[in-house]
């Protein structure tokens, strides 16, 4: 049994001048793609340069006299 999603009075060829601008869309990308690898690369980095000679907490241990 096939069900088809059939709209009448659609004219198919409505989009016929339409075209995907693949060129646009995979730049786009690549610079979505290196805006999000820089910032996660400065905020890896700046952590640690944030982090850099200072000592790591010590855990407060509380004594039961």
């Amino acid at each position: 049994r096939s069900v088809g999603c059939i709209v009448s009075g659609i004219d198919p060829e409505l989009d016929a001048d339409f075209f995907y601008d693949y060129e646009t869309l995979r730049v786009g990308g690549l610079i979505f793609a290196g805006v999000v690898v820089f910032l996660s690369f400065f905020l890896l980095v700046g952590n640690k340069i944030r982090r850099c000679g200072k000592p790591k907490p010590k855990p407060i241990l509380e004594d039961d006299d």
